[in-house]
């Protein structure tokens, strides 16, 4: 298959020019790929959520506390934390600001806490008002889990390509001025093929860096596709017209 002999060709800096004569439906194929995997992490987060909050309305739904949501702000009884353990995380009320867990779909003061995506304030959700439209929201919703997980999905999916588009029409142009400026035969459609493809181990450094966080995974992934840029420019051909 085409699209496997171009990704072999990551291992070969010499033919990265190359990359220009690849079909845009790989090309295309290519980048839906790595917006999917950069996606993954918090889809994966959102569905266990999800896993969660059903289990919780089928199981314990008895322990979820009488609280009320006035003006967008959550009240407890007595003002007391509740934890909920479930097979995947927990499930906590508190009417504390700052979340630090990662693994618990949480209910605080001002807003809702799901791993993996931004939070939700209360003030947007106007279907939840105290404990029984909370259960009766939860069975609504965890009925068509599997509808929202696609949508959820589809949404992170387009999020993720618009950034790696942004990231790839600006690297392109940098590289394509670039290959100008060192006399090289070069053409900006060219690279965006190109850079679509060398991008792929700096998404793979991200892609590790959401499984286990850390603060170099970003950085390291900006000095590589620096360096398969320059490998690029430098094993373009000489401009014929220059000399």
């Amino acid at each position: 298959m085409k699209y496997l002999l171009a990704l072999k060709r990551l291992f070969t800096p010499q033919k990265y020019p190359l990359y220009r004569t690849t079909p845009l439906r790989y090309v295309f194929l290519h980048l839906i790929i790595l917006a999917t995997l950069l996606a993954a992490p918090a889809a994966s987060h959102f569905y266990q959520s999800m896993t969660s909050l059903s289990q919780l309305i089928e199981e314990k739904s008895d322990a979820i506390p009488a609280f009320t949501i006035q003006n967008g702000h959550l009240e407890l009884p007595d003002h007391q934390k509740t934890v909920i353990h479930l097979n995947q995380g927990s499930v906590i009320f508190t009417e504390q600001e700052s979340i630090l867990s990662d693994n618990a779909f949480t209910f605080s003061r001002n807003q809702i806490h799901i791993p993996g995506l931004d939070p939700i304030s209360y003030q947007n959700i106007s279907t939840i008002t105290d404990r029984s439209s909370l259960i009766d929201t939860l069975k609504t919703f965890t009925s068509s889990v599997y509808f929202y997980f696609m949508l959820v999905l589809l949404a992170l999916i387009l999020i993720q390509l618009f950034i790696i588009l942004i990231k790839l029409i600006s690297i392109s142009l940098v590289a394509h001025l670039a290959a100008l400026l060192f006399k090289k035969k070069s053409r900006f459609m060219n690279w965006l093929k190109i850079t679509s493809f060398l991008l792929t181990i700096p998404v793979l450094l991200q892609y590790i860096g959401l499984l286990v966080p850390n603060t170099l995974s970003y950085p390291l992934s900006w000095c590589i596709i620096i360096l398969l840029t320059c490998l690029t420019v430098y094993h373009l051909p000489g401009n014929k017209k220059a000399r």
